[in-house]
Protein backbone atom coordinates (compact mmCIF):
# COMPACT_ATOMS: atom_id res chain seq x y z
CA UNK A 1 0.00 0.00 0.00
CA UNK A 2 2.75 2.75 0.49
CA UNK A 3 4.51 1.43 -2.10
CA UNK A 4 1.81 2.02 -4.23
CA UNK A 5 0.97 5.94 -2.95
CA UNK A 6 5.15 6.62 -3.32
CA UNK A 7 4.70 5.67 -6.84
CA UNK A 8 1.76 7.26 -7.64
CA UNK A 9 3.34 10.24 -5.33
CA UNK A 10 6.60 10.08 -7.16
CA UNK A 11 4.65 9.47 -10.67
CA UNK A 12 2.77 13.09 -10.42
CA UNK A 13 6.37 14.49 -8.99
CA UNK A 14 7.97 13.89 -12.26
CA UNK A 15 5.65 14.91 -13.99
CA UNK A 16 5.03 18.43 -12.25
CA UNK A 17 8.93 18.25 -12.46
CA UNK A 18 8.35 18.12 -16.44
CA UNK A 19 5.99 20.14 -17.04
CA UNK A 20 7.76 23.05 -14.84
CA UNK A 21 10.55 22.07 -17.32
CA UNK A 22 8.88 22.25 -21.00
CA UNK A 23 6.85 25.34 -19.20
CA UNK A 24 9.26 27.61 -18.53
CA UNK A 25 11.34 27.35 -21.90
CA UNK A 26 7.42 27.73 -23.59
CA UNK A 27 6.94 30.94 -21.17
CA UNK A 28 10.66 32.62 -22.66
CA UNK A 29 9.71 31.42 -25.84
CA UNK A 30 6.57 33.80 -25.80
CA UNK A 31 7.91 36.46 -24.05
CA UNK A 32 10.74 36.47 -26.70
CA UNK A 33 7.90 36.23 -29.57
CA UNK A 34 6.09 38.92 -27.63
CA UNK A 35 9.19 41.79 -27.05
CA UNK A 36 10.37 40.67 -30.81
CA UNK A 37 6.75 41.73 -32.61
CA UNK A 38 7.16 45.17 -29.78
CA UNK A 39 10.75 45.64 -31.78
CA UNK A 40 9.07 44.76 -35.26
CA UNK A 41 6.35 47.38 -34.89
CA UNK A 42 9.46 49.94 -33.30
CA UNK A 43 10.98 49.43 -36.76
CA UNK A 44 8.38 49.99 -38.73
CA UNK A 45 7.99 53.11 -36.90
CA UNK A 46 11.54 54.54 -37.77
CA UNK A 47 10.08 54.59 -41.65
CA UNK A 48 7.25 57.29 -40.14
CA UNK A 49 10.38 59.01 -38.14
CA UNK A 50 12.31 59.24 -41.29
CA UNK A 51 9.34 60.15 -43.61
CA UNK A 52 8.32 62.69 -40.70
CA UNK A 53 12.27 64.06 -41.18
CA UNK A 54 11.94 64.13 -44.79
CA UNK A 55 8.29 65.86 -44.80
CA UNK A 56 9.31 68.71 -42.97
CA UNK A 57 12.28 69.42 -45.03
CA UNK A 58 10.24 69.23 -48.02
CA UNK A 59 7.81 71.56 -46.12
CA UNK A 60 10.79 74.06 -45.94
CA UNK A 61 10.95 74.42 -49.36
CA UNK A 62 7.59 74.55 -50.45
CA UNK A 63 7.23 77.54 -48.27
CA UNK A 64 10.41 78.57 -48.57
CA UNK A 65 10.99 79.85 -44.99
CA UNK A 66 12.62 78.41 -41.90
CA UNK A 67 9.42 77.67 -40.20
CA UNK A 68 9.36 74.17 -39.83
CA UNK A 69 13.25 73.84 -38.54
CA UNK A 70 12.52 73.20 -35.13
CA UNK A 71 10.30 70.35 -35.81
CA UNK A 72 12.67 69.15 -38.26
CA UNK A 73 15.00 68.72 -35.43
CA UNK A 74 12.51 67.26 -32.98
CA UNK A 75 11.99 64.15 -35.79
CA UNK A 76 15.66 63.97 -35.89
CA UNK A 77 16.35 63.71 -32.19
CA UNK A 78 13.18 61.56 -31.50
CA UNK A 79 15.14 59.16 -34.40
CA UNK A 80 18.36 58.80 -32.89
CA UNK A 81 16.25 58.08 -29.38
CA UNK A 82 14.83 54.86 -31.31
CA UNK A 83 17.93 53.85 -32.65
CA UNK A 84 19.41 53.82 -29.47
CA UNK A 85 16.80 51.41 -27.29
CA UNK A 86 16.48 49.52 -30.46
CA UNK A 87 20.51 48.49 -30.30
CA UNK A 88 20.35 46.31 -26.97
CA UNK A 89 17.02 44.04 -28.88
CA UNK A 90 19.08 43.57 -32.06
CA UNK A 91 21.81 41.05 -33.20
CA UNK A 92 24.79 42.34 -35.34
CA UNK A 93 22.96 42.37 -38.74
CA UNK A 94 20.14 44.63 -37.36
CA UNK A 95 22.86 46.74 -35.53
CA UNK A 96 24.60 47.47 -39.18
CA UNK A 97 21.00 48.27 -40.44
CA UNK A 98 20.84 50.58 -37.38
CA UNK A 99 23.85 52.62 -38.21
CA UNK A 100 22.93 52.58 -41.60
CA UNK A 101 19.85 54.46 -40.35
CA UNK A 102 21.21 56.26 -37.86
CA UNK A 103 24.80 57.64 -40.33
CA UNK A 104 21.71 58.29 -43.31
CA UNK A 105 19.59 60.67 -41.15
CA UNK A 106 22.65 62.88 -39.69
CA UNK A 107 23.64 62.85 -43.88
CA UNK A 108 20.19 63.81 -44.43
CA UNK A 109 20.10 66.57 -41.86
CA UNK A 110 23.47 67.96 -42.91
CA UNK A 111 22.08 68.55 -46.10
CA UNK A 112 19.28 70.25 -44.66
CA UNK A 113 21.28 72.43 -43.18
CA UNK A 114 24.10 73.30 -44.95
CA UNK A 115 22.74 73.52 -48.66
CA UNK A 116 19.14 73.28 -48.66
CA UNK A 117 18.40 76.19 -46.01
CA UNK A 118 21.60 78.09 -47.23
CA UNK A 119 20.15 77.73 -50.96
CA UNK A 120 16.30 78.83 -49.84
CA UNK A 121 17.83 81.96 -48.36
CA UNK A 122 19.74 82.57 -51.26
CA UNK A 123 16.93 82.17 -53.22
CA UNK A 124 19.22 80.04 -55.17
CA UNK A 125 16.09 76.62 -56.42
CA UNK A 126 18.82 75.35 -58.54
CA UNK A 127 20.70 73.93 -55.67
CA UNK A 128 17.80 73.52 -53.64
CA UNK A 129 16.40 71.33 -56.26
CA UNK A 130 19.93 69.35 -56.41
CA UNK A 131 20.07 68.98 -52.96
CA UNK A 132 16.22 67.88 -52.35
CA UNK A 133 17.50 65.31 -54.80
CA UNK A 134 20.04 63.85 -52.85
CA UNK A 135 17.72 64.06 -49.90
CA UNK A 136 15.16 61.88 -51.37
CA UNK A 137 17.99 59.21 -52.32
CA UNK A 138 18.87 59.13 -48.49
CA UNK A 139 15.06 59.15 -47.46
CA UNK A 140 14.71 55.91 -49.44
CA UNK A 141 17.75 54.43 -48.07
CA UNK A 142 16.48 54.85 -44.78
CA UNK A 143 12.87 53.60 -45.18
CA UNK A 144 14.64 50.89 -47.02
CA UNK A 145 17.11 49.72 -43.53
CA UNK A 146 13.52 50.27 -41.12
CA UNK A 147 11.59 48.00 -43.53
CA UNK A 148 14.32 45.16 -43.54
CA UNK A 149 15.28 46.06 -39.74
CA UNK A 150 10.95 45.66 -39.14
CA UNK A 151 11.04 42.06 -41.62
CA UNK A 152 14.26 40.80 -39.16
CA UNK A 153 11.83 41.08 -36.41
CA UNK A 154 9.02 39.62 -38.05
CA UNK A 155 11.07 36.09 -39.04
CA UNK A 156 12.69 36.12 -35.44
CA UNK A 157 9.37 36.49 -33.70
CA UNK A 158 8.15 33.95 -36.08
CA UNK A 159 10.46 31.54 -35.40
CA UNK A 160 9.91 32.57 -30.84
CA UNK A 161 5.92 31.48 -32.14
CA UNK A 162 6.51 28.01 -33.45
CA UNK A 163 9.31 27.26 -30.85
CA UNK A 164 6.18 28.15 -28.11
CA UNK A 165 3.83 26.16 -30.54
CA UNK A 166 6.37 22.87 -30.05
CA UNK A 167 6.97 23.31 -26.13
CA UNK A 168 3.46 23.76 -25.44
CA UNK A 169 2.24 20.70 -28.02
CA UNK A 170 5.38 18.64 -26.12
CA UNK A 171 3.53 19.67 -22.96
CA UNK A 172 0.30 18.43 -24.00
CA UNK A 173 1.57 15.34 -25.54
CA UNK A 174 3.54 14.59 -21.77
CA UNK A 175 0.58 15.27 -19.75
CA UNK A 176 -1.63 12.98 -21.83
CA UNK A 177 1.08 10.33 -21.53
CA UNK A 178 1.57 11.21 -17.71
CA UNK A 179 -2.35 10.63 -17.65
CA UNK A 180 -2.55 7.51 -19.12
CA UNK A 181 0.04 6.21 -17.64
CA UNK A 182 -0.97 7.06 -14.29
CA UNK A 183 -4.13 5.34 -14.84
CA UNK A 184 -2.59 2.67 -16.25
CA UNK A 185 -0.58 2.18 -12.82
CA UNK A 186 -4.00 2.49 -10.94
CA UNK A 187 -5.35 0.18 -12.62
CA UNK A 188 -2.70 -2.19 -11.96
CA UNK A 189 -1.87 -1.57 -8.79
CA UNK A 190 -5.93 -0.96 -7.61
CA UNK A 191 -6.19 -4.60 -8.58
CA UNK A 192 -3.07 -5.49 -7.11
CA UNK A 193 -4.56 -3.68 -4.07
CA UNK A 194 -7.52 -5.47 -4.27
CA UNK A 195 -6.10 -8.66 -3.78
CA UNK A 196 -3.48 -8.01 -1.26
CA UNK A 197 -6.52 -6.76 0.84
CA UNK A 198 -9.69 -9.30 0.14
CA UNK A 199 -7.73 -12.33 0.60
CA UNK A 200 -6.46 -11.72 3.75
CA UNK A 201 -9.70 -10.20 4.73
CA UNK A 202 -11.05 -13.44 3.44
CA UNK A 203 -8.31 -15.49 5.74
CA UNK A 204 -8.89 -13.60 8.88
CA UNK A 205 -12.95 -13.90 8.24
CA UNK A 206 -12.01 -17.96 8.11
CA UNK A 207 -9.63 -18.28 11.04
CA UNK A 208 -12.68 -16.09 13.24
CA UNK A 209 -14.87 -18.57 12.07
CA UNK A 210 -12.93 -21.76 12.95
CA UNK A 211 -12.34 -20.07 15.88
CA UNK A 212 -15.80 -19.83 17.33
CA UNK A 213 -16.53 -23.10 16.09
CA UNK A 214 -13.87 -24.35 18.86
CA UNK A 215 -10.42 -24.98 17.22
CA UNK A 216 -8.05 -22.82 19.14
CA UNK A 217 -5.35 -23.59 16.94
CA UNK A 218 -6.51 -21.85 13.74
CA UNK A 219 -3.71 -18.91 12.92
CA UNK A 220 -3.61 -16.18 9.88
CA UNK A 221 -1.18 -17.15 7.52
CA UNK A 222 1.67 -14.20 6.72
CA UNK A 223 0.17 -11.61 5.10
CA UNK A 224 2.16 -9.63 2.43
CA UNK A 225 0.51 -6.30 2.49
CA UNK A 226 2.43 -4.47 5.64
CA UNK A 227 -0.89 -3.40 6.66
CA UNK A 228 -2.98 -5.96 7.02
CA UNK A 229 0.15 -7.82 8.25
CA UNK A 230 0.21 -5.84 11.39
CA UNK A 231 -3.39 -6.87 11.52
CA UNK A 232 -2.86 -10.54 11.19
CA UNK A 233 -0.27 -10.18 14.00
CA UNK A 234 -1.87 -8.68 16.25
CA UNK A 235 -5.04 -11.10 15.52
CA UNK A 236 -2.59 -14.17 16.07
CA UNK A 237 -1.31 -12.70 19.51
CA UNK A 238 -5.02 -12.19 20.55
CA UNK A 239 -5.83 -15.56 19.71
CA UNK A 240 -3.08 -16.81 21.69
CA UNK A 241 -3.59 -14.45 24.51
CA UNK A 242 -6.94 -16.33 24.30
CA UNK A 243 -5.67 -19.66 24.46
CA UNK A 244 -3.24 -18.54 27.46
CA UNK A 245 -6.32 -17.06 29.36
CA UNK A 246 -8.23 -20.36 28.72
CA UNK A 247 -5.87 -22.19 29.61
CA UNK A 248 -5.51 -20.63 32.88
CA UNK A 249 -8.67 -20.45 33.37
CA UNK A 250 -9.11 -24.24 33.19
CA UNK A 251 -6.33 -24.62 35.29
CA UNK A 252 -7.66 -22.20 38.05
CA UNK A 253 -11.02 -24.07 38.24
CA UNK A 254 -9.23 -27.55 38.61
CA UNK A 255 -6.69 -26.12 41.28
CA UNK A 256 -9.92 -24.55 43.32
CA UNK A 257 -11.25 -27.99 42.58
CA UNK A 258 -8.76 -29.69 44.11
CA UNK A 259 -8.15 -27.61 46.74
CA UNK A 260 -11.80 -28.14 47.97
CA UNK A 261 -11.15 -32.08 47.89
CA UNK A 262 -7.63 -31.78 49.58
CA UNK A 263 -9.73 -29.42 52.42
CA UNK A 264 -11.81 -32.05 53.17
CA UNK A 265 -9.50 -34.73 52.90
CA UNK A 266 -7.14 -33.26 55.00
CA UNK A 267 -9.94 -32.61 57.70
CA UNK A 268 -11.25 -36.15 57.65
CA UNK A 269 -7.68 -37.48 58.27
CA UNK A 270 -6.40 -35.45 60.96
CA UNK A 271 -8.39 -35.76 63.42
CA UNK A 272 -8.15 -39.50 63.30
CA UNK A 273 -4.02 -39.37 62.87
CA UNK A 274 -4.36 -36.79 66.22
CA UNK A 275 -6.00 -40.08 67.94
CA UNK A 276 -3.53 -42.50 66.92
CA UNK A 277 -0.91 -40.40 67.78
CA UNK A 278 -2.23 -40.19 71.14
CA UNK A 279 -2.65 -43.95 71.60
CA UNK A 280 1.40 -44.07 70.27
CA UNK A 281 1.78 -41.98 72.72
CA UNK A 282 0.40 -43.99 75.85
CA UNK A 283 1.80 -47.46 73.80
CA UNK A 284 5.42 -45.65 74.27
CA UNK A 285 5.04 -45.08 78.08
CA UNK A 286 3.51 -48.68 78.59
CA UNK A 287 6.18 -50.41 76.40
CA UNK A 288 8.39 -53.22 77.74
CA UNK A 289 10.83 -53.63 75.42
CA UNK A 290 13.16 -51.45 73.33
CA UNK A 291 12.28 -53.51 70.27
CA UNK A 292 8.03 -52.44 70.48
CA UNK A 293 9.70 -49.21 72.07
CA UNK A 294 11.50 -48.31 68.99
CA UNK A 295 8.59 -49.42 66.77
CA UNK A 296 6.12 -47.36 68.33
CA UNK A 297 8.27 -44.25 67.64
CA UNK A 298 8.47 -45.71 63.48
CA UNK A 299 4.77 -45.18 64.15
CA UNK A 300 4.67 -41.80 65.33
CA UNK A 301 6.96 -40.41 63.03
CA UNK A 302 5.06 -42.14 60.26
CA UNK A 303 1.64 -40.25 61.32
CA UNK A 304 3.50 -36.61 62.44
CA UNK A 305 3.98 -36.86 58.65
CA UNK A 306 0.73 -37.62 57.86
CA UNK A 307 -0.49 -34.63 59.99
CA UNK A 308 2.49 -32.30 58.21
CA UNK A 309 0.99 -33.52 54.90
CA UNK A 310 -2.82 -32.29 56.12
CA UNK A 311 -1.28 -29.31 57.55
CA UNK A 312 0.21 -28.79 54.19
CA UNK A 313 -3.19 -29.37 52.54
CA UNK A 314 -4.89 -27.03 54.77
CA UNK A 315 -2.77 -24.32 54.27
CA UNK A 316 -2.81 -24.42 50.27
CA UNK A 317 -6.90 -24.99 50.42
CA UNK A 318 -7.65 -22.26 52.33
CA UNK A 319 -6.96 -18.04 51.25
CA UNK A 320 -4.11 -17.30 53.37
CA UNK A 321 -5.24 -14.49 55.67
CA UNK A 322 -2.59 -11.32 54.48
CA UNK A 323 -1.51 -9.22 56.75
CA UNK A 324 0.96 -6.41 55.18
CA UNK A 325 3.48 -3.97 56.73
CA UNK A 326 6.07 -1.88 56.14
CA UNK A 327 9.79 -4.55 56.09
CA UNK A 328 12.75 -3.40 54.79
CA UNK A 329 12.96 -6.45 51.99
CA UNK A 330 16.90 -7.16 52.40
CA UNK A 331 16.43 -8.04 55.89
CA UNK A 332 13.76 -9.99 55.16
CA UNK A 333 15.34 -11.76 52.51
CA UNK A 334 18.81 -12.00 54.59
CA UNK A 335 16.50 -13.43 57.18
CA UNK A 336 14.73 -16.24 54.95
CA UNK A 337 17.72 -17.72 53.84
CA UNK A 338 19.58 -18.04 57.35
CA UNK A 339 16.18 -19.84 58.50
CA UNK A 340 16.55 -22.13 55.12
CA UNK A 341 20.27 -23.18 56.27
CA UNK A 342 19.08 -23.62 59.53
CA UNK A 343 19.78 -22.12 63.44
CA UNK A 344 23.63 -20.21 62.66
CA UNK A 345 25.31 -22.60 65.54
CA UNK A 346 24.57 -25.71 63.86
CA UNK A 347 25.55 -24.36 60.44
CA UNK A 348 28.83 -25.32 59.09
CA UNK A 349 31.41 -23.10 57.31
CA UNK A 350 31.11 -24.28 54.09
CA UNK A 351 26.86 -24.44 54.02
CA UNK A 352 27.26 -20.27 54.82
CA UNK A 353 28.70 -20.01 51.72
CA UNK A 354 26.08 -21.97 49.53
CA UNK A 355 23.58 -18.97 49.29
CA UNK A 356 24.30 -15.43 48.45
CA UNK A 357 22.05 -12.85 48.90
CA UNK A 358 22.32 -9.63 46.45
CA UNK A 359 19.34 -7.65 47.50
CA UNK A 360 18.46 -3.99 46.48
CA UNK A 361 17.20 -1.87 49.79
CA UNK A 362 13.90 -1.12 49.43
CA UNK A 363 10.86 -0.74 52.05
CA UNK A 364 7.97 -2.87 51.08
CA UNK A 365 4.34 -3.26 51.94
CA UNK A 366 4.00 -7.26 52.14
CA UNK A 367 2.98 -9.81 54.96
CA UNK A 368 6.97 -10.38 55.94
CA UNK A 369 5.88 -14.20 57.42
CA UNK A 370 3.83 -15.24 54.02
CA UNK A 371 6.83 -13.80 51.68
CA UNK A 372 9.48 -15.28 54.13
CA UNK A 373 7.94 -18.88 54.03
CA UNK A 374 8.11 -17.94 49.99
CA UNK A 375 11.44 -17.46 50.33
CA UNK A 376 12.53 -20.60 52.44
CA UNK A 377 10.68 -22.83 50.17
CA UNK A 378 12.63 -21.52 46.82
CA UNK A 379 15.51 -21.83 48.67
CA UNK A 380 15.49 -25.24 50.04
CA UNK A 381 14.47 -26.23 46.56
CA UNK A 382 17.53 -24.47 44.75
CA UNK A 383 19.97 -26.32 47.20
CA UNK A 384 18.29 -29.43 46.74
CA UNK A 385 18.56 -29.06 43.22
CA UNK A 386 22.54 -28.43 43.98
CA UNK A 387 23.13 -30.81 46.06
CA UNK A 388 25.63 -33.39 45.61
CA UNK A 389 27.29 -31.29 42.37
CA UNK A 390 30.89 -32.11 41.98
CA UNK A 391 31.53 -28.05 41.43
CA UNK A 392 28.71 -26.89 43.62
CA UNK A 393 28.15 -23.24 42.70
CA UNK A 394 26.15 -21.08 45.17
CA UNK A 395 22.07 -20.11 45.14
CA UNK A 396 22.08 -16.36 43.95
CA UNK A 397 18.81 -14.40 45.66
CA UNK A 398 18.42 -11.29 44.19
CA UNK A 399 15.73 -8.63 44.71
CA UNK A 400 15.51 -5.38 42.54
CA UNK A 401 13.06 -2.83 42.28
CA UNK A 402 10.97 -2.26 38.56
CA UNK A 403 8.93 0.98 38.98
CA UNK A 404 6.66 0.57 41.78
CA UNK A 405 6.73 -3.03 41.83
CA UNK A 406 9.62 -5.52 43.37
CA UNK A 407 11.23 -9.26 42.28
CA UNK A 408 12.67 -11.49 44.13
CA UNK A 409 14.60 -14.34 42.06
CA UNK A 410 16.12 -17.32 42.97
CA UNK A 411 19.29 -19.03 40.83
CA UNK A 412 20.67 -22.18 41.17
CA UNK A 413 23.20 -24.05 38.84
CA UNK A 414 21.55 -27.49 39.20
CA UNK A 415 20.23 -30.04 36.45
CA UNK A 416 17.62 -27.59 35.42
CA UNK A 417 13.53 -28.01 34.40
CA UNK A 418 12.18 -29.48 31.21
CA UNK A 419 9.41 -27.58 29.40
CA UNK A 420 6.67 -29.65 30.66
CA UNK A 421 7.98 -29.85 34.02
CA UNK A 422 8.31 -26.16 34.14
CA UNK A 423 4.10 -26.00 32.84
CA UNK A 424 3.10 -28.20 36.19
CA UNK A 425 5.47 -27.36 38.50
CA UNK A 426 3.04 -25.11 40.65
CA UNK A 427 0.59 -27.75 40.41
CA UNK A 428 -0.73 -29.87 43.61
CA UNK A 429 0.73 -32.75 44.14
CA UNK A 430 3.44 -32.68 41.40
CA UNK A 431 6.79 -33.11 42.16
CA UNK A 432 9.88 -34.49 40.74
CA UNK A 433 11.13 -36.23 44.23
CA UNK A 434 10.81 -39.43 45.28
CA UNK A 435 9.80 -37.95 49.02
CA UNK A 436 7.96 -34.92 48.25
CA UNK A 437 4.53 -34.06 48.37
CA UNK A 438 3.95 -31.58 45.74
CA UNK A 439 2.48 -29.05 47.82
CA UNK A 440 5.52 -26.85 48.37
CA UNK A 441 5.20 -24.75 45.32
CA UNK A 442 1.60 -25.05 45.22
CA UNK A 443 1.71 -23.32 48.07
CA UNK A 444 4.02 -20.46 47.38
CA UNK A 445 1.99 -19.99 44.70
CA UNK A 446 -1.04 -19.20 46.54
CA UNK A 447 0.77 -16.97 48.57
CA UNK A 448 2.29 -14.94 46.12
CA UNK A 449 -1.29 -15.05 44.14
CA UNK A 450 -2.70 -13.53 47.64
CA UNK A 451 -0.36 -10.63 47.44
CA UNK A 452 -1.44 -9.72 43.90
CA UNK A 453 1.66 -10.76 42.29
CA UNK A 454 3.46 -13.51 40.15
CA UNK A 455 5.53 -16.67 40.35
CA UNK A 456 7.50 -18.60 37.59
CA UNK A 457 10.30 -20.77 36.67
CA UNK A 458 12.56 -19.92 33.92
CA UNK A 459 15.86 -22.03 32.21
CA UNK A 460 18.64 -20.04 33.00
CA UNK A 461 21.67 -19.33 31.06
CA UNK A 462 24.20 -21.24 31.03
CA UNK A 463 22.58 -23.90 32.82
CA UNK A 464 20.09 -24.46 36.07
CA UNK A 465 17.27 -22.51 37.22
CA UNK A 466 15.94 -19.40 37.86
CA UNK A 467 12.11 -18.68 40.01
CA UNK A 468 11.16 -15.31 39.14
CA UNK A 469 8.66 -13.69 41.82
CA UNK A 470 6.97 -10.45 41.00
CA UNK A 471 5.06 -7.96 43.49
CA UNK A 472 3.00 -4.97 41.97
CA UNK A 473 2.82 -1.82 43.92
CA UNK A 474 4.04 -2.71 47.19
CA UNK A 475 7.32 -0.43 47.11
CA UNK A 476 6.34 2.18 50.06
CA UNK A 477 8.52 5.95 50.04
CA UNK A 478 10.73 5.85 52.83
CA UNK A 479 10.68 9.77 53.77
CA UNK A 480 6.45 9.65 54.02
CA UNK A 481 6.68 6.27 56.30
CA UNK A 482 9.31 8.44 58.41
CA UNK A 483 7.52 11.34 58.79
CA UNK A 484 4.14 9.26 59.08
CA UNK A 485 5.64 7.54 62.22
CA UNK A 486 7.38 11.21 63.88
Amino acid sequence: MLLIINLLVGLAFVSGAVAVFIALPSRSAILEAHDLEVASRRSALLSVIAREQYIHEARTIILRNRSHVEHHDEWVTKLRSELDELRSDVGPDGASRLGEIGTTSQELSRIFSTAILPAIDRQDWGEVHRAHERANVLVDQMTEHADALASYFDDQAMQAEHSATRFVRLAVIFAIAGNVLAAALALVFGRNLWRSFSMPLASLELVAQRVAEGDRSARVAPVAAVELGVVAGVFNRMLDALDRASIALVTAQRLAAIGRVAASVAHEINNPIAIIRGYLKRMRQEAQTPELLEELMILDEEATACQRIAKDLLTYARSPAMEPGAVQVSELLQDAVERSEGAPSRRSSEDASTVVVDAEPALLSVDPLRIRQVVVNLVKNAREATAGQVDEEAVEVRGRRHGTDYRIEMLNRGKGLSTEVRERLFEPFFTTRRDGTGLGLAVCYGLVTAHGGTIRAEARAGGGSQFVVDLPDVLIDEESEKQERE
